[in-house]
């Protein structure tokens, strides 16, 4: 007996794509909205008008407001563990003493491709509320205990600045993500896009330069 065949009609999966579609606009507006704005100040019609979709489209997708910023947080973690989780496998495999360095530089240059991630970070982190938790618990903790492990295997090789892990993890991510996260500012101030290549080339090395000998 053959079996069945599932038969995607060409119109279910044109409909299919359109709702990929819309879903990533949201997500994407939704990103910006509770980065900058944060969550309760970012309304669902606005983020839907922002998203250039029509009205009701966070419900029929999401169900709620929570849902959506869930959905949001889980793909900017989801990309942020592909990327950096890559690169720490690529680290492993370098010289010890120049695992520290490798690690700052690609932090950095990660920063730049995403400053929604630190923007995210910052809202949250002021309140200790479910949202926060939902981070600390899907990413954050195993991110800090991979950093502060990297740290003091560098600090056993009298490799690593006067500080602690903690100290390094915080000093490090404001070294890294503040002129992406304030671009805007920064390039006020200076007349240079921070997002060029060669900027954050330039800042890598820099702020490598801080950490490492």
């Amino acid at each position: 007996m053959q079996s069945a065949k599932l038969i995607i009609s060409p119109n279910s999966a044109g409909k299919l794509r359109d709702a990929e579609t819309t879903k990533l606009k949201l997500i994407t507006a939704a990103l910006v909205a509770f980065s900058t704005r944060g969550y309760d100040a970012s309304s669902t019609r606005s983020i839907e008008t922002e998203a250039g979709v029509k009205r009701g489209l966070i419900n029929y997708h999401y169900g709620s407001k929570e849902a959506l910023w869930k959905a949001a947080a889980e793909h900017l973690m989801s990309l942020t563990e592909r990327e950096l989780g890559a690169a720490l496998d690529h680290i492993k495999a370098v010289e010890e003493g120049a695992r520290l360095r490798l690690f700052v530089r690609t932090y950095v240059a990660f920063c730049a491709r995403h400053p929604e991630l630190n923007r995210l970070m910052i809202q949250e982190g002021m309140n200790n509320d479910w949202r926060l938790e939902w981070l600390l618990e899907r990413s954050v903790r195993p991110w800090y205990a991979q950093v502060c492990k990297l740290f003091e295997q560098a600090d056993a090789l009298g490799m690593a600045p006067k500080m602690s892990a903690h100290q390094f993890y915080y000093t490090l991510t404001g070294a890294a993500t503040l002129l992406f996260s304030n671009a805007a500012e920064a390039q006020a101030l200076s007349g240079r896009n921070p997002l060029e290549p060669a900027a954050v080339e330039a800042h890598a090395n820099a702020v490598a330069d801080l950490f490492t000998t």
